[in-house]
């Protein structure tokens, strides 16, 4: 090679090298190579398999529960449902009588306070599907308003609330305030120290079911006062005192009938757990959206905080939603196993708080994530449901099974693709509309159950 062609040579390699040092990064490349598993070659030359059958849609899964409440037990159909429709409420032992005191009370109607409380991480945050299972409820069975607000900011589809003054904020969970070593969060998990006089107001948030925008009363929750302090309420003033006593106090005032907005003051020094907005009997729902939390962390509470505001305000139905934030995390079998030992240990210490209520477990929806460029279900959900649903029945709750209710493997990437989508982007949360069609899915469940309490009562 003549010594031109050499000289050409590496002026070029200099060259080359002198661009490839502008284009490429200080902390260099990284080349991943895929390759195609055996199943995948298998794929690609064996004939193609017959198609799965469809998974039915939201709307069918709908059109189910309806239909079985729409027939009678003599043709099968609802105990049909009872026991083997992907959305029924699952029963420990198949104990249909279990909800028994809540399905008495809610027949009391107005004559009876029916309250549920339900706790979840963010699937129900801004009182998503809490507020559908309330509308619906007081719709058949009477009361109103939104049930049991925190004084600290609130995000909600049903309510708009504001706060002024100064207060100290705590929370049980990892989002929303401080900690606080003597575990007085009260019944929402979370507490408000005032440091100052602070008026709490409500209003309705646009969009807001009917009923929810309609109650007769307000109650301030607080802890025993360690001073002297006074609410004011329209031309009401009521004096919190010290005294001996339980360790939950509630101080009502009467709201005009039908009311949609209120306002409250508090003194300095008052311990407030929160401000229930509800009607004289019929049914009220506390939404108690705990976000980023794994439902573990109910057993910080200090207990008689919680007994004496179930048994006070006659909590009928404990909803405990959770396990989604566990999913990712629970890769294997020990870790679902450690993951079910916590939440049978929080629903022993819930079932202990609350005798007089019964717990219904609701489960974690379907969950995406990119599995070789295809958003599918996490491959280890299935066996968290199964784990979480025998924890459950080992505490005598009740299961309801959101992932299958929805229709199991692959279902939130078909909620994510429905006009409008039911759920986000993250192939994690519901929207809105996706909250509501699965709240509705659950009140369906609920009231086929209603419905056999209802046939055994008129057959025993």
């Amino acid at each position: 090679m003549s010594q031109k062609k050499v000289l050409l040579f590496l002026l070029s390699v200099f060259a080359l090298t002198a661009i490839l040092s502008f284009a490429i990064p200080e902390e260099g490349l990284t080349i991943t190579l895929k390759f195609p598993t055996p199943q995948e070659l298998l794929d690609a030359i064996l004939p193609k398999k017959e198609p799965e059958e469809p998974q039915p849609d939201p709307a069918e899964l709908l059109a189910r529960a309806e239909a079985a409440r729409r027939d009678s037990l003599e043709n099968e159909r609802l105990l049909c449902y009872l026991q083997e429709d992907p959305a029924r409420i699952q029963f420990p032992d198949s104990d249909y009588a279990l909800f028994d005191a809540l399905f008495e009370s809610l027949d009391r109607g107005m004559d009876a306070t029916t309250r549920i409380i339900h706790y979840g991480d963010s699937q129900i945050e801004e009182d998503r599907m809490s507020a559908t299972l309330r509308e619906l409820l007081q719709e058949r069975f009477g009361g109103g308003g939104p049930g049991m607000l925190p004084l600290m900011k609130n995000f909600t589809v049903t309510t708009t609330t504001q706060a002024t003054g100064s207060a100290s904020h705590y929370s049980a969970y990892y989002f929303g305030g401080g900690s606080r070593a003597d575990g007085r969060y009260g019944p929402l998990g979370r507490s408000s120290r005032l440091n100052s006089d602070c008026i709490f107001s409500v209003t309705p948030a646009s969009g807001a079911g009917a009923q929810s925008q309609c109650y007769n009363r307000l109650t301030v929750v607080t802890d025993p006062p360690a001073k002297e302090f006074r609410i004011r309420c329209g031309d009401s003033t009521l004096v919190a005192r010290p005294a001996e006593g339980k360790q939950v106090r509630f101080y009502t005032f009467p709201l005009p009938d039908s009311s949609s907005r209120a306002k409250v003051s508090i003194g300095a020094g008052a311990e407030v757990y929160g401000i229930c907005l509800d009607r004289e009997g019929g049914v009220s729902v506390d939404n108690a959206a705990m976000r980023g939390c794994s439902g573990t962390i109910f057993s910080r509470i200090e207990p008689q905080s919680l007994e004496d505001y179930y048994a006070a305000a006659e909590v009928k139905l404990i909803i405990y939603q959770f396990g989604g934030n566990m999913v990712p995390a629970c890769t294997g079998r020990k870790g679902i196993s450690h993951y079910k030992e916590l939440v049978v240990r929080e629903l022993e210490y819930l079932s202990e708080r609350a005798p007089g209520a019964r717990i219904l477990f609701i489960g974690p929806s379907d969950m995406s994530t990119n599995i070789r460029g295809t958003m599918d279900t996490y491959p280890q959900l299935p066996a968290m449901v199964d784990s979480l649903r025998c924890a459950a029945h080992e505490c005598g709750a009740a299961y309801w099974d959101l992932y299958t209710a929805m229709g199991g493997k692959g279902s939130m990437a078909r909620w994510v693709r429905e006009n409008p989508p039911l759920a986000g982007g993250d192939y994690i949360h519901f929207t809105r509309k996706g909250a509501e069609t699965a709240s509705r899915l659950l009140y369906n469940s609920l009231m086929v159950s209603y419905d056999y309490y209802q046939y055994r009562k008129k057959h025993q």
